[in-house]
């Protein structure tokens, strides 16, 4: 198996995971990447002329959240723009944007979320 489709077939494991964590939390309106779901709503960013599309969405009482999933990449420049746009929009809807960490990606997850300031919450996945 290529090693791009092994990371396809984990982000798929880590993805299904994520929404059970989710719901067993009492999120609601799940929106996922997923068979059975409604994908997320994506949102541009016109300076950069990019579009992201969220790992996960969901809402509860407080709000409506963002959910990424954290994997170490080479590219983080695209991910650090994703996660500053996806916490200035949950904050606008009185959410935030929460980052998923599995096990192995805290160390590389927390280095960029200090070093660039992002308004996030980090979650580890059980």
């Amino acid at each position: 198996m290529l090693s791009e489709e092994r990371q396809e077939v984990n982000y798929k494991e880590l993805l299904e995971k994520a929404v059970e964590q989710l719901q067993r939390r009492g999120f609601s309106d799940i929106k996922a990447k997923l068979e059975g779901f409604e994908e997320p709503k994506s949102f541009s960013q016109k300076r950069e002329d990019n579009t992201y599309v969220p790992d996960i969405t969901a809402k509860n009482s407080k709000g409506k959240f963002y959910f990424e999933i954290a994997q170490k990449t080479q590219d983080t420049s695209s991910m650090v723009s994703k996660w500053k746009l996806l916490a200035t929009i949950a904050e606008m809807k009185n959410g935030g944007l929460n980052i998923l960490v599995p096990y192995g990606q805290s160390k590389f997850t927390n280095e960029l979320v200090e070093k660039y300031k992002i308004n996030a919450k980090l979650m580890k996945m059980t």
